[in-house]
């Protein structure tokens, strides 16, 4: 029987042997992993981006992906995420309102910087029926459900940063899991490179998709960060294969 947790502990394997300067964590934006991170109590994290991803004869942008987070207390965060899909296939140009992405981050262990620290991030993606989306097929609608685990454990010259999660799906697609670790090395100071893998595999069958990411922060002031990655899959199972992925937004912080 085909174990479901040999592509994750690959991916994992992988990603740990990757850079060799000292790095420390550094999910979400703009990368597919998060991390246990909040934006503080009272105070917003607002991310704006465009995201592109391209297969064979296809390309499908996120234009724009807005993603609302406010802190409530200093170990809680609201989300609210919602992208408008444009597509070009063969010379044809589709668009509509994308899936949304609502949920709650609890950051429930917390030791500092030196330490370790823990959260739980439960995600509801809800499609909108009437969407052009919907009706074209660039998405499946229905609704998902995804409940993760993020891990940060800091060093003196880097933390490692893992998510573990499973999304529950429509009786008409498959339940997956998923598995993150992203590491990030600060070149100067507001400047950070980071690279990620990223594996999904299905429950019930032999599908999967690992993502090999690269990407950068670069604080421009105390409110605004720019945001950008570029990846591509290492291989996928679940349909065409993405040749390029990619991620440009604008961070800011309220």
């Amino acid at each position: 029987m085909r174990n479901p947790f040999q592509h994750i502990v690959n991916a994992l394997i992988l990603a740990v042997v990757l850079p060799a300067a000292p790095v420390w964590a550094s999910g979400g934006p703009p990368m597919i992993t998060d991390d246990p991170g909040t934006p503080g109590d009272g105070h917003w994290e607002i991310n704006v981006a465009e995201l592109s991803n391209h297969v064979a004869g296809a390309t499908t942008y996120q234009l724009p992906l807005v993603d609302l987070n406010y802190g409530v207390g200093d170990r809680i965060q609201l989300k609210l995420e919602m992208p408008w899909l444009m597509e070009n296939q063969s010379g044809t140009r589709l668009s509509g309102a994308g899936d949304g992405l609502a949920g709650v981050k609890w950051r429930f262990y917390d030791e500092g910087e030196k330490g370790w620290q823990i959260s739980t991030y439960p995600q509801v993606e809800f499609g909108f029926p009437r969407s052009n989306a919907t009706r074209n097929g660039m998405i499946d609608g229905g609704t998902s459900y995804l409940l993760p685990a993020e891990f940060v454990y800091g060093f003196d010259d880097f933390d490692i940063n893992v998510e573990l999660g499973r999304w529950f799906r429509p009786a008409q697609q498959e339940d997956t899991w998923t598995a993150g670790l992203v590491l990030s090395h600060e070149v100067r100071k507001g400047f950070e490179l980071i690279a990620e893998l990223h594996d999904e595999v299905a429950m019930h069958q032999p599908q999967s998709e690992l993502i090999l990411n690269f990407g950068a922060r670069w604080n421009l002031s105390e409110r605004y960060t720019l945001l950008l990655s570029a990846g591509r899959d290492i291989h996928n199972t679940f349909g065409a294969k993405n040749t390029l992925l990619t991620y440009l937004g604008l961070q800011m912080h309220y």
